[in-house]
């Protein structure tokens, strides 16, 4: 496997009786809802039923990729994103559904549409609940909305009542807030409504920063939004 390399840091395993493994997580099996772990001793599988947490540190190529989608620079996205997300789709951990959302929009953006919804599709799938859940159902709305910005507006308002806002909302519910709000900025823009679309933008940028690429992505859209219209506020 490309990860296996000398010197790698661990990966950490938290299962639900209260064991700790150490080893490198290798690839998240669909078909079976298992982990596989390599350890020194050997490799095992381990079910998402007997998992409680996994800490997977960043792969190689996750920063480039990060950096590729702050700049724009879709292809890039998808040449650094696409192996890892292949790999680890299903881990519920906060760089896996950073570049599994960041990969939908880098397809999108060079016209893959129907690459996206498989992904979207996947992350619906393998996430049936919760914050990365509600990830791929934002995803999936903008996919299948095409240029239809009043129908994305229509499926996200479907969708407001699984947010999850508060003073100190946990990462993946901030992450989640994160990717709506983008996505019906984005909506508003393309409307020509550049208040809204500003006030979603600066929402994702000042509250709801992380992933950290798509908090970049916000800041720039709303100075870009500024530069064009020197009156454009926000309540």
């Amino acid at each position: 496997m490309l990860w296996l390399v000398p010197g790698w840091a661990q990966d950490q395993l938290r299962l639900k009786n209260g064991e700790v493994k150490s080893g490198t997580a290798v690839k998240f099996d669909p078909a079976t809802q298992s982990l596989t772990f390599k350890f020194d001793q050997g490799t095992l599988s381990y079910t998402q039923a007997d998992i409680a947490e996994v800490t997977l540190k960043e792969r190689p190529g996750v920063a480039e990729g990060r950096k590729a989608l702050e700049e724009g620079n879709m292809e890039q996205v998808v040449a650094k994103w696409q192996e890892p997300v292949g790999q680890y789709l299903g881990v519920d951990n906060p760089w896996v559904l950073e570049c599994a959302g960041g990969l939908g929009q880098a397809y999108l953006a060079l016209g893959k549409v129907a690459d996206a919804e498989t992904l979207y599709g996947k992350m619906r799938q393998f996430y049936s609940s919760g914050p990365a859940a509600l990830r791929a159902e934002v995803g999936l709305a903008v996919a299948t909305s095409g240029k239809d910005a009043s129908g994305l507006l229509t499926k996200l308002q479907g969708l407001e009542g699984r947010l999850k806002e508060s003073l100190r909302p946990l990462r993946a519910d901030r992450e989640a807030l994160a990717e709506f709000y983008f996505a019906r900025g984005e909506a508003y823009e393309k409307k020509g409504d550049g208040k809204k679309a500003l006030e979603d933008y600066l929402r994702v940028s000042v509250l709801y920063p992380d992933p950290p690429s798509l908090g970049q992505r916000s800041a720039k859209k709303a100075e870009a939004l500024r530069q064009a219209n020197k009156d454009l506020v926000t309540d």
